[in-house]
């Protein structure tokens, strides 16, 4: 097949090497150990690295040692036949297999040449990095590759539909050379063929009566079967369906600009994102001089490097040891070996562009075609005439820090006059997607793809960033701004996930709904929007690029910054070192519209937990300094607990952050007295006492209250006491029954005064206290006996003594719980006169208690007891009158009593929560006045029966306040805790019988219960006297 000359004034070519160099011989297949290292570029400068110049011109070893080189990316070369080579072993796809290979046949001798071209530009996009000879810009990106030249088919749509999304185009139309009388190309002194010249009109006078047909037929799919017009639509279609299209510039002089194949965007500058024109560089970084220009296309071209470029070719050889001719071809006498050779022209040099853009499509994989354009485009190296010019575009091709991210937002206003596109760089902010990892991006194109690389959830671009652009921040991940000195002067607006500024930008900031902006860099204002987070620090991560944490930090606002209402403000807080907590500082004013202010610990994503707040205690921090001063207030602080929080105070140019106890005692949780005694008491302990840390570290109130029910139930000290003087009455009420029983025993005729006796009276009663709003109720039960004896002295005089045992048993609120043990001792006496009656006594009685109660509440629990020892004294003293009818005996009375009840001190053991009380005593002064009724019969067999009642009315003098003094073992302060009231009054109820068996010996069953609002005092009796 001969190479297709058309008889057009404009045809195709492809750039013809400008000096070639020996061909290398193929290496034996070995395995290749990889000998660059992470971080370091220099140690990818391999000797095969190294047989690519424009690997190192283009700092491709940078990218390199960041772990970029185009993995997973795929590049599309619409060229001559690509055919299969050791340099694309695994990673070669041709979309047609069948289209036959390109050659050029010798008028002359006949021999064919094996067109290498195609081969030789996709070893500078893509061959393998295996030690041998050389390795593409983009050694692990695959290759998709559609012959284009000297093809009656189209496999552009093949490719557009493909899953390449950067496609080479190193072929382009050639102007017309001179011809001298020889017929041969003129040639200028540096021996550069001399072409006529073409202008930009001569492209637009080309172009613009194909326009409409270039437009519409690029709107649809590209058939395979086409013309000339419809093939070079697709040029278009590709661009407009997201694939990056890099073309080579031509190879027809510095003073000719391109045709319109590269210049497609001028005429549609929509397509001008996704396009890139490029131009020839030498080593010296010189515009070659057989380079195109870049001329009209100066605001999306590039240069590269693109003379005596080492790559991968491929010859010819006989498989029969013959010709090697059209002949031999035909008959499939031919093979390819593959080969390497220098070539020289803008075909070499748009593969390299073509290939970085694969390093950098795998090094940012969440941006669009059209961002990998601008980045290419901002972080080129100028070149000529500062600023963008015609011979270099933007400058020469940079991969060193096109890896760090772009250096220019552009917009309209970034192009020179003479070179802008109208219709072009529209947008005027740079959309940067961080999707997070499994995010899906350009959704619903022919490059939609799963971002699944770290970078998706986690960025850091450390250029500086000019350009009259602005930035907008989308997506779930962080970007992280981190050049010095980011001057672009469009808006930065972040809408979704983090924006991360640990440089300096100058741009006004604003944070909308959801969004973060962090950092410890330098922002031009900020405008924290309802929903916003603001939250100054830097980050932690793990491999350099996963975030493990945060650190506190000062971020810089050069002018206003203002929250919103509904916006937050992060704050991270260090323990004991207030200085290093998070801080806006502010050269303008902070306007506070409300706003919530949320305090963490650096390093923690979580509110302050009480435990935190309880170590931060008395902390004070900086969060927010403006200089031009603080208009406003944050709505809230949180965390706030139940006891201890967070609170900010408001200076004339900061807002403080203090940790502290806040406003809510223990006290007004106490629902009750003792609850509220208590809470007061333990709001007193040091910081560090654990009943004192267990309430502070209350959830509820709930919680804290049921704190101080538990610690209340040292109600029941104040029970014991209230008890026993109430059980003081059953010695009493014995010896004046007594004493009756003696002195006036036989009130019937037939029935003799017991003058002399012993007697016994058996105790069993209970009482109940009532709770009341300030007390918990208590219940007491005691069973005992009581012996005495008395003697008729003459002269109606009678004394005896007395002695007993009692066994209290005391149950109080919540658990409480006490036992004792009661020994009596008592002397009495009487005197009759005649109807009237006095009798008298005194009493002393000796208490062994043992407490129990269970304190459980937080994080404290505790099982607590005392064992100690009290006296009950008491003296009494009653008038009576007897009345004798002989239908009843009726006696009224009034008595008199007064008790002292004192215990020696007591320590409780088990636990935080004990309880010591000092020695302490109480007394009662209680009078009654009442009717006493009896009636007597004597049965056949002369038994005799009495039955007897009683009423009376019980008052009682002075306080009627049982309470106790307490204090917490370990603390000095007192608190009183109160047990139920005494019944200021009450009545006096009792009724029994007593059955006279002889003379000498009777028995006695009664009742006698003193009853009021609050205390129920029951009580049943047996007597037994006997005479001796």
């Amino acid at each position: 097949m001969k190479k297709n000359n058309s008889a057009r004034p404009i045809f195709l070519w492809m750039t013809l090497f400008f000096g070639s160099l020996p061909a290398g011989t193929l290496m034996a297949a070995t395995d290749y150990q990889e000998q660059g290292k992470k971080n370091s570029p220099e140690s990818w400068l391999s000797e095969e690295f190294n047989h690519q110049w424009g690997l190192a011109a283009i700092g491709a070893h940078y990218a390199y040692a960041r772990g970029y080189t185009g993995k997973g990316i795929n590049v599309g070369v619409l060229d001559e036949a690509v055919t299969q080579h050791p340099e694309f072993a695994g990673k070669l796809k041709i979309l047609s297999p069948d289209d036959p290979w390109n050659y050029d046949e010798n008028p002359y001798t006949g021999i064919i040449d094996f067109g290498a071209h195609g081969n030789h530009v996709s070893g500078i996009i893509a061959a393998n990095r295996d030690g041998k000879e050389m390795h593409g810009v983009a050694f692990d990106a695959g290759l998709i590759t559609g012959k284009y030249l000297q093809n009656p088919y189209n496999r552009t749509e093949a490719m557009i539909q493909s899953n390449a999304r950067v496609i080479n185009n190193s072929w382009g139309v050639r102007p017309r050379y001179e011809i001298d009388s020889n017929g041969k190309p003129k040639r200028w002194p540096d021996g550069t063929v001399k072409y006529y010249k073409v202008t930009l009109q001569d492209v637009i006078d080309y172009v613009n009566p194909i326009k409409d047909d270039l437009d519409r037929l690029s709107r649809s799919p590209i058939p395979e079967s086409d013309d000339y017009t419809t093939r070079s639509a697709g040029l278009l279609r590709a661009a407009r369906q997201g694939k990056l299209v890099v073309f080579a510039a031509g190879n027809a002089n510095n003073y000719n600009v391109t045709w319109m194949h590269a210049g497609m965007p001028y005429f549609f500058p929509d397509a001008l994102k996704n396009y890139l024109s490029v131009a020839n560089l030498t080593i010296e970084n010189k515009v070659n001089l057989s380079s195109t220009s870049c001329g009209y296309t100066a605001s999306y071209c590039l240069a590269a490097p693109g003379t005596k470029i080492y790559s991968s070719t491929g010859s010819f050889v006989s498989k029969v040891n013959g010709n090697i001719d059209e002949e031999a071809f035909e008959k499939g006498e031919l093979e390819i070996s593959p080969t390497y050779d220098a070539y020289t022209g803008t075909s070499m040099a748009s593969p390299h562009v073509a290939g970085a853009a694969a390093v950098l499509m795998q090094r940012f994989p969440y941006m669009t075609t059209g961002q990998i354009s601008d980045v290419l485009k901002t972080t080129a190296t100028d070149l000529g005439d500062p600023g963008m010019d015609d011979l270099y575009g933007w400058g020469m091709l940079n991969l060193k820090d096109a890896i760090d991210g772009p250096k220019m937002f552009i917009t309209e206003k970034d192009i020179l006059k003479k070179y802008y596109i109208p219709g072009s760089y529209t947008e005027t902010q740079f959309i940067a997607n961080i999707p997070g990892i499994g995010g899906v991006v350009e959704q619903g194109t022919t490059v939609e793809r799963v971002c699944d690389s770290h970078e998706c959830a986690y960025d850091r671009w450390s250029n500086d960033i000019s350009g009259h652009g602005g930035l907008t921040k989308i997506g779930n991940g962080i970007l992280e701004l981190a050049g010095k000195n980011s001057t672009y002067k469009g808006p930065t607006l972040v809408e979704k996930g983090r924006l991360q500024v640990s440089g300096s930008i100058t741009s006004d900031v604003t944070v909308k709904d959801g969004s973060t902006l962090g950092g410890v860099g330098s922002v031009g204002s900020i405008m924290a929007n309802a929903g916003a987070n603001i939250a100054p620090g830097d980050l932690l991560f793990v491999d350099g690029s996963n975030v493990s944490s945060s650190l506190s930090g000062i971020l810089n606002v050069d002018r206003n910054v203002t929250f919103q209402p509904g916006s937050r403000y992060l704050v991270e807080v260090t323990p004991n070192n207030p200085n290093h907590g998070d801080r806006i500082t502010s050269n303008g004013t902070a306007i506070l519209k409300g706003g919530e202010v949320q305090v963490t610990l650096e390093n923690s994503s979580n509110l302050l937990s009480k435990q935190e707040v309880r170590s931060l205690l008395g902390q004070q921090y900086n969060i927010l300094q403006a200089n031009q001063g603080i208009n406003g207030q944050f709505a809230t602080v949180v965390p706030n607990y139940l006891f201890v929080g967070t609170e900010l105070s408001y200076l004339k140019n900061n807002v403080m952050l203090d940790i502290k106890r806040n406003n809510t005692t223990f006290t007004s949780l106490g629902m009750t007295a003792n609850e509220r005694a208590v809470a007061n008491a333990a709001d007193k302990l040091n910081l560090g006492n654990p009943v004192y840390e267990s309430i502070l570290m209350s959830d509820t109130k709930a919680q804290a209250h049921k704190a101080f029910q538990q610690l209340a139930t040292g109600q029941i000290h104040g029970d014991v006491a209230a008890a026993h003087i109430d059980n003081s009455r059953y010695l009493r009420d014995a010896l004046n029954t007594r004493l009756r029983q003696a002195d006036g025993g036989t009130v019937g005729q037939d029935i003799k005064a017991d003058k002399n006796g012993a007697w016994a009276q058996i105790i069993g009663n209970w009482q109940r206290a009532e709770d009341n709003n300030e007390a918990n109720g208590y219940r007491v039960s005691n069973y005992g006996v009581l012996l005495g004896a008395d003697k008729d002295l003459g002269n109606d005089w009678r004394l005896g003594v007395a002695t007993g045992y009692i066994r209290s048993s005391l149950n109080g609120g919540y658990d409480t719980s006490a036992r004792s043990n009661n020994f009596h001792l008592a002397l009495y006496g009487s005197k009759q006169m005649d109807a009237f009656a006095l009798r008298a006594g005194a009493a002393y009685s000796w208490h062994r208690f043992d407490t129990k109660r269970s304190v459980a509440f937080g994080s404290q629990s505790d099982n607590l007891n005392a064992k100690y020892g009290a006296q009950t004294g008491q003296l009494f003293t009653e008038a009576a009158y007897g009345m004798n009818t002989s239908w009843m005996n009726l006696e009224p009375f009034v008595n008199l009593s007064h008790v002292n009840f004192r215990h020696d001190g007591f320590n409780e053991h088990g636990g935080a929560a004990a309880l010591s009380g000092t020695k302490q005593s109480k007394n009662a002064t209680l009078s009654t006045l009442g009717l006493r009724a009896n009636q007597q019969w004597q049965t056949e067999n002369e038994l005799t029966v009495n039955v007897y009642g009683e009423l009376g009315w019980q008052h009682q003098f002075g306080n009627v306040d049982r309470d106790t003094q307490l204090r917490f073992s370990n603390s000095n302060e007192t608190f009183t805790l109160n047990s139920v009231s005494a019944a200021r009054d009450a009545a006096v109820i009792k009724a029994g019988t007593t059955l006279g068996i002889n003379e000498n010996t009777s028995l006695s069953l009664g009742y006698n219960g003193v009853l009021s609002g609050s205390h129920k005092d029951n009580g049943v009796f047996l007597n037994a006297n006997w005479k001796f």
